[in-house]
């Protein structure tokens, strides 16, 4: 009798992680660089392996230790941890973790990252309800009947609604369900597989691409560096509709070849 054997559960995977990471630390030497955190408009914090050191608030400290940011970032909180200093690493004393920190770290981290699960849980809560509802689909099916005989409209509104999902809350599972409903619409209308598959995925990708306000790509990736993610966010626009418009015109034009090479084969 075989034993069909499944892929870990996340828990598991990340129970796995932990005590990886916890050997490591017997065998790594530790080490750190120093750290330079605003403290208010008068001065700077230096954290050192020997203590704290107060530095003049001013573009001249931070330049002087290489560290290139503009004083305003750090006022206006955008940069939000502490920066490390470049050529500061220095090694410290070796702090092997026990079994006793294994079984602690979960509840650490929890308390540590709390801001981030609660984001997760109510983004996932609020795609699950979307999804669960039948809107998304419902939606789709209703512009694709309306849009029978201007395919090339139904081809430019799928794949801006995809991109802007890959780029607002990280749409790319999720898009799976919409294969079964685009590609018949598709093939009736005298295309190939090539166009619903590029609708869906390149449009989820591309949009995943500027990541806007991905909450994956941009929100949590910006709090575990300390920097706001609101910072870039003109560049990040910017990028998203050339992109968009890049990726939408060459959907287009490999459409209509296709289209005009279905119309030839039926002609003759």
């Amino acid at each position: 009798m075989s034993i069909k054997r499944k892929f870990p559960a996340p828990l598991t995977v990340l129970m796995i992680v932990i005590v990886i990471a916890a050997i490591v630390t017997w065998v790594l030497p530790a080490g750190k660089f120093n750290t330079l955190s605003y403290k208010n408009e008068n001065s700077f914090i230096m954290e050192t392996k020997d203590g704290e050191v107060l530095l003049p608030f001013t573009q001249k400290t931070a330049d002087s230790l290489s560290i290139r940011i503009s004083l305003q970032s750090f006022k206006n909180g955008q940069i939000s941890k502490p920066v490390p200093i470049p050529g500061t690493y220095h090694r410290l004393e070796q702090n092997p973790q026990s079994i006793i920190n294994i079984l602690q770290a979960p509840l650490r981290g929890i308390y540590e990252a709390i801001e981030i699960i609660l984001f997760l849980l109510m983004i996932g809560s609020f795609i699950n309800i979307f999804s669960a509802s039948g809107a998304i689909k419902k939606g789709i099916v209703r512009l694709s009947y309306k849009m029978k005989g201007r395919e090339t409209w139904l081809i430019i509104v799928l794949s801006f609604l995809f991109i802007m999902g890959g780029s607002t809350y990280s749409m790319d599972a999720e898009a799976m369900a919409f294969y079964p409903i685009l590609v018949p619409v598709f093939l009736a209308a005298g295309y190939d597989l090539i166009v619903p598959v590029a609708v869906i995925f390149l449009g989820t990708q591309i949009g995943q691409l500027s990541s806007v306000t991905s909450p994956f790509s941009t929100i949590i990736a910006s709090n575990a560096a300390g920097v706001n993610w609101i910072s870039g966010m003109a560049e990040r626009v910017i990028m998203f509709f050339v992109s968009s418009a890049v990726s939408i015109y060459y959907i287009v034009r490999y459409a209509q070849k296709i289209k005009k090479k279905s119309v030839s084969l039926f002609s003759l």
